[in-house]
């Protein structure tokens, strides 16, 4: 346990790109600590959520849609356990070890904020056109450019990439939430809560290849659904 969380903290203390792990050992003994971590992480977040709901420092939330009721426990387990992790770390953990993808990940994630707080529907897509526009030039750019400088700057800019995708993940999340918006401060517990979790996936992602942290997420996601069973 001490062996994975320390070398997961140093990670995180400066985030690279790590070389491709084939330790079957250390990998089993990462992702279930990780796995435990990520849960306790929760549990103290939505043990604070609670503290500050009963005591009417922040509004109570339900989710947007309960597909347990909606669609049933079998459903729900497809749904969440099997679609979302495949999905979702394609989506957010796949460009970590890629050349060109990281700038469109961040130019449409850009263009995702963009669109949250222009809310017309009249220039949502000149805004997405935008970024993509941005993001071509940018690849052009980065391909003319001397590769020595290139990995310096991808290793630089690393850290700031695996964060920022990490706290995307957390807000996009915030969908999930009936009624949450950026207005209320109580948005950042349930950021906080999945950003945290994309790290750890990230860091999997990063040191043992994209099929774990899709692993790691799906099991995640199995015990939230299993518990969300048995205590409604």
């Amino acid at each position: 346990m001490i062996e994975t969380l320390s070398t997961f903290w140093q990670f995180l203390r400066k985030p690279k790109l790590l070389k491709l792990s084939k330790d079957n050992k250390s990998l089993w003994r990462d992702m279930l600590w990780l796995l435990l971590l990520d849960l306790f992480f929760a549990g103290l977040v939505i043990t604070t959520y609670y503290i500050l709901v009963h005591f009417k420092i922040i509004k109570e939330y339900v989710q947007e849609i309960d597909i347990l009721k909606k669609y049933g426990l079998t459903v729900t387990l497809l749904l969440v356990c099997i679609i979302a992790p495949v999905l979702e770390e394609f989506l957010f953990r796949w460009h970590l070890r890629k050349k060109y993808l990281p700038i469109y990940f961040v130019c449409f994630t850009l263009g995702l904020i963009s669109n949250y707080f222009i809310k017309s529907s009249f220039l949502t897509w000149p805004v997405y056109l935008f970024f993509i526009f941005i993001a071509l030039i940018l690849q052009v750019y980065f391909k003319t450019m001397d590769i020595r400088k290139r990995l310096v700057f991808q290793q630089r800019s690393f850290g700031y990439l695996l964060y920022y995708s990490a706290i995307i993940f957390g807000l996009i999340h915030l969908n999930n939430i009936k009624g949450l918006t950026l207005s209320d401060p109580a948005f950042i517990l349930f950021v906080i809560s999945q950003g945290f979790m994309g790290l750890s996936l990230g860091y999997l992602r990063i040191k043992y290849g994209l099929i774990y942290s899709i692993l790691l997420h799906a099991f995640y996601n199995f015990i939230m659904v299993i518990l969300a069973f048995f205590f409604s």
